[in-house]
Order: structure tokens, then sequence, then C-alpha cells
């Protein structure tokens, strides 16, 4: 071989493995049902933030009346305490800025965004927004997010329950993720569709369970 094809071959075994190296953490779907067991959420040695201070964001997705799981799993979400507000996906950008005004304000509680659809594609693009401020997030809950971007590295937990229906997708993560990803594949599984996914009490329960393991009363 000589000197200028032996050059050529390095510098495309160079690219090959920056390539590889800057793929997206793959997805990974987890074989264990979603309504078995919370993931473990609660940090050693410290006091659980309250649940009033932990505040959820909740975003519908297309037109604001396929997604109607939300609005009834905010509503459980206050009866047990938590402060939740419901938005469209569209108003993405106000999340984010209340997000900001709060955390700049002071807020130190759990931060928690949960969407369907186009909604929850938001939540991604919500999650990488606010990580250019340093601002983490504590818990990201995606049901059939159709499109979405990876995960970024400063969410904590991160769980998408999706189902192969034509909509939903499994979620990956930016390179060197640090966090907590899980994918519920729920294709196949009986009155699972894309517009029935987010309003399965099954899954809300699992949502509140994951809460309970992060706050206290």
């Amino acid at each position: 071989m000589t000197l200028n094809r032996l050059i050529v071959a390095v510098a495309m075994l160079a690219t090959s493995f920056a390539l590889l190296f800057a793929a997206p953490v793959s997805a990974q779907t987890s074989p264990r049902p979603p309504w078995a067991a919370a993931p473990v959420t609660a940090k050693p040695g410290q006091p659980l933030p309250t649940r009033a201070d932990t505040h959820v964001y909740l975003l519908r997705g297309l037109f604001g009346v396929f997604s109607l799981g939300m609005d009834s799993l905010a509503q459980e979400l206050v009866e047990q305490g938590y402060t939740s507000q419901i938005y469209g996906w569209d108003e993405a950008q106000k999340v984010v800025e209340l997000i900001t005004t709060r955390y700049q304000g002071g807020h130190t509680g759990p931060v928690v965004i949960i969407g369907h659809s186009l909604g929850a594609n938001a939540v991604i693009d919500i999650a990488t927004t606010i990580q250019t401020t340093n601002i983490p997030v504590d818990l990201g809950v995606t049901f059939d997010a159709t499109d979405p971007a990876p995960v970024p590295g400063n969410v904590a937990v991160f769980i998408n329950f999706w189902a192969q229906d034509g909509f939903g997708k499994p979620v990956s993560a930016v390179p060197g993720y640090p966090g907590q990803l899980e994918n519920f594949d729920l294709s196949g599984q009986p009155n699972i569709s894309h517009t029935s996914i987010d309003t399965m009490d099954k899954f809300h329960q699992f949502v509140i369970s994951t809460l309970e393991g992060m706050t206290s009363k």
C-alpha cells in the first residue's frame, strides 16, 4: 500500500469511528410490563421534595382534542397534591418560559414534563431548550411520540409508552446520556391505539407511582 493510500485508509477509519461514537444512544425496550414497578428515582440521603413543589406540565396533541388522557391525568395529579398544568403542543415555548421564569425565581422542586402525540414530541423539545440554561428535568413521560428527537442529558428519568400502529416510535437519547431511559412497546395489546394510549388508567398509575418515589406529601 502506498503512503497516499495508507493516509486515505486511516482517514476513512477515523471518520467511521467518529460516526459510530456520535450516534444517538439506541432505543431500548423494557421487557417488563409498565404497570409492574416504577423506576427508582429517589436520591439516597436526600430529603424528598413535596408534591406541591413538584411542577408537572402536560401537553396535548393535535388540535387539543385527541389527548383527553392528559386532562384526566392532570386532574389525578392535582388530587394527589401536585402542581399540574395542561397546555397544547403548540404552546411549548410558553412552557419553556414558565419553567425558566420559575427556575430563575428560585424554584428548586422537580420539573416533570408529560405529553401525548405531538405533545410528546414537544416534551423532548422543551427539555432540550431548557438544557441550554442548565435547568434539570426530573421526569419526562411520552405517550406515542410521533417524531421524537433524542432525549437530552438534563432529563434524569425518561419513560416512553408507544405502540407500532403507524404513529408511535421508540425514543433514543443523545450520546453519553447519563439518565434512565425506558421504552415500553405496547404494540399488539388489546385496545391500545394512538388515540387511546394516553387514556389507560394503568399507565396513569405507573406515572403516579413514579412520582410518589420522587416526592413526599
